[in-house]
């Protein structure tokens, strides 16, 4: 091995250390972790503890990351016990400053596994520590906390809020969607509007409660702060290495080391024979003379130095001390000062040496400098923040990839990501879906677009996509409106009635529904986002309508059509409930009869609802009533008859599964009934056509 070159001991513990550190900055982070824990087998450190706690945040092993943490705090306190009767030393500040790092990772540990409580209690111990924190890391460990504790008082109003919004089917709904709302304002003013879950929450409420403009800006709100959620986009920096800016020991002039004092450098300067006082020539100021006691003479006479006066020694101590100490706090601002009042203190002669000032200043310039340098640096790392924020793009960062060892920030697996892109995945779902009921179609495509790059796999967008497809395949030309349906053709009183689509007959598939294909969308929609399940009919908070767009209208029922043929019904009955609560006028009464038939319908096929089941067929045979009572010659007496017969063969079989034998029979009866009035008017029909040719 050739001199300079560096040995690599792999049974070396610090080699193997800062060989992990160096894989940590590099982004390998399980490579990292299985160093720090080689370098543990051969012997336990705790800040290997704390580095590896640090690894095991960036893998997403939460539980690991608390476990290193505690065996760190233990070998601290073991290095700070004192033996049985001994006074305990004082904390080695380097530790101080390893335990206070250990705290703020477990309290991180702890708010991403959603113990607040404890999250707190930990940012609290990092704060309280005397020392381990300079004054900017003070400051965001202080704000981090205070984030905590807003999160932490928003829980409980949030909690109540989602289980009020979940209770937002059947008779309650308007109450119980109320209800969320209000306490999503609850939540919402707890965090200071800086929760994106709480958004994204309220998003779902408003889109339920047909808030659709409000349900968007919630969906804007919980993206843009989705984008600044806490996870690392880059690999941990390297551990800094101390600066040694130590203060200097001043200069004493009331003492001289032995070892200081120069070669033939004696304490007297001459000597006098003969002669009194008058008689002795005069010397430098720091001289004196006095008898010399080695001469027997009482004429003899030595010029020697002049001895300070204990009272002058303990005074010029004193002020050094005060200038020591000043130099001891680090900042420059108190030792200038300090500089100042030396200064003065040395004119009166019982104040530092000018020694001893000139080091102070020279201190708190290096200080000053090295502040500037520190603030060169943050402002360059606050800068290059701010435009990776600026650059950054959600969409790219949760979309699927393939990265090798090194990787920036945290992977695609670990649980703040996955957490973070399924919330981003839910609030563009409901955003699309506010855009399509808006009749936004492009905008709530390509949110589903964007839902599909993050995950691809996602039925919902998928469906809504092929919706959308299926759409634009089947417009009519320009100049011209796609129509609502054509006739419902009964076959028995108990028979699956088919979809009332958007243009032409209804195709053969939608045609011959079977009782399979009901529950198989039954169960297929219970899977689905609560989002997407039918709702009942909701007050409408947008009391500016100005007119009507029908065009806009039938391009919903088109859609809502769709979604029925796919046996999506509850994204259809959605449709179907926010038109009702929007349109103030209809297009033509058939218009309207065959939105509220195709409501009755879509809960009869999502199972489970017949109290809302009964309510929309008694709303579609009040509506014909209605019809026949003005006289409306728009719609024909067979289709109200083949309409009516639909709503009372659904209100019938909804009885039935109530154990309302009664009502169901009397049902049953009436649709008979309608059943042969409209055979005879086919008779009439048929019969009319034939004299005709």
């Amino acid at each position: 091995m050739l001199a300079g070159d560096d040995f690599e001991d792999q049974s070396d513990p610090v080699w193997l250390k800062d060989k992990a550190d160096s894989l940590m900055t590099g982004g390998d982070y399980q490579g990292a972790y299985h160093a720090y824990t080689a370098a543990l087998v051969l012997a336990a450190n705790a800040r290997c503890f704390a580095n590896r706690a640090v690894a095991a945040l960036y893998l997403g092993l939460l539980e690991q990351c608390l476990e290193d943490c505690n065996s760190s705090v233990r070998i601290l306190d073991l290095r700070c016990r004192a033996p049985p009767g001994q006074m305990p030393t004082p904390a080695d500040p380097l530790d101080q400053k390893v335990r206070v790092r250990v705290e703020v990772r477990m309290g991180t540990a702890y708010l991403w596994l959603g113990a607040f409580g404890k999250a707190e209690a930990h940012f609290q111990k990092a704060l309280d520590a005397d020392d381990g924190l300079d004054l900017e890391e003070r400051k965001l460990v202080k704000a981090d906390l205070e984030r905590i504790c807003q999160a932490k008082a928003a829980l409980g109003p949030k909690e109540r809020a989602d289980a009020a919004a979940r209770r937002c089917v059947g008779s309650n709904e308007n109450e119980a969607t109320e209800t969320a709302l209000s306490l999503y304002e609850e939540a919402a003013a707890a965090a200071d509007d800086e929760s994106a879950v709480v958004h994204a929450n309220r998003c779902f409420a408003r889109l339920k409660a047909g808030q659709l403009r409000e349900c968007l800006e919630d969906a804007d709100a919980a993206l843009g702060l989705l984008r600044r959620w806490p996870t690392a986009q880059r690999a941990p920096k390297a551990p800094a290495r101390p600066t040694r800016l130590d203060p200097p020991y001043l200069d004493d002039p009331t003492f001289k080391h032995p070892d200081q004092a120069k070669q033939n450098e004696v304490d007297w300067l001459m000597k006098h024979n003969g002669g009194s006082t008058k008689d002795l020539p005069g010397l430098p100021p720091e001289y004196e003379w006095v008898k010399d006691a080695a001469e027997k003479g009482d004429t003899a006479w030595i010029a020697v130095r002049r001895k300070m006066p204990k009272i002058v020694i303990d005074a010029i101590r004193q002020t050094t001390g005060h200038l020591q100490d000043a130099m001891y706090t680090r900042q420059p601002i108190l030792i200038r000062q300090q500089v100042v009042v030396a200064i003065d203190q040395n004119k009166g002669g019982e104040g530092p040496s000018y020694k001893a000032i000139k080091q102070a200043e020279e201190y708190a310039t290096k200080l000053e400098e090295h502040d500037k340098e520190r603030e060169a640096d943050r402002e360059k790392e606050e800068a290059d923040a701010r435009q990776e924020a600026a650059e950054f793009d959600l969409e790219e960062n949760l979309a699927p990839r393939r990265v090798g060892l090194g990787q920036a920030g945290f992977g695609h697996g670990h649980p703040l990501s996955r957490t973070r892109r399924r919330l981003f995945v839910k609030v563009l779902l409901r955003r699309a879906r506010a855009c399509e009921l808006l009749g936004q179609l492009e905008e709530s495509a390509a949110n589903l677009r964007s839902v599909l790059k993050v995950e691809p796999e996602s039925p919902e967008a998928k469906q809504r996509l092929a919706v959308f497809s299926a759409l634009s395949q089947s417009s009519p030309s320009a100049g011209s409106s796609p129509t609502i349906g054509a006739e419902v053709r009964i076959e028995a009183p108990n028979s699956e009635l088919p979809v009332l689509g958007p243009s032409g007959p209804p195709s053969d598939t939608a045609a011959q529904v079977s009782a399979d294909a009901g529950a198989g969308g039954d169960s297929e929609g219970k899977k689905k986002d609560r989002a997407s399940h039918g709702q009942d009919e909701l007050d409408d908070d947008d009391a500016e309508v100005q007119g009507v767009d029908h065009a806009s209208t039938t391009a919903l029922l088109a859609s809502a059509a769709e979604y029925m043929r796919k046996n999506d019904y509850p994204s259809a009955l959605q449709i179907y409930h926010y038109a009702r609560n929007t349109c103030k006028s209809w297009e033509s009464p058939l218009v309207e009869l065959k939105v509220l038939s195709n409501t009755s319908l879509c809960l009869q096929r999502i199972r489970g609802r017949l109290p809302d089941l009964i309510s929309a067929c008694n709303d579609t045979l009040d509506r014909i009533a209605d019809l026949r009572y003005d006289g409306d010659a728009r719609v024909s007496e067979e289709m109200l008859l083949r309409m009516e017969c639909a709503a009372l063969s659904r209100r019938g079989s909804a009885y039935a599964q109530q154990g309302k034998t009664e009502q169901s029979t009397e049902d049953a009866a009436r649709v008979k009934e309608l059943l042969a009035r409209v055979a005879e008017i086919e008779a009439t029909n048929s019969t009319g056509g034939n004299t005709a040719k």
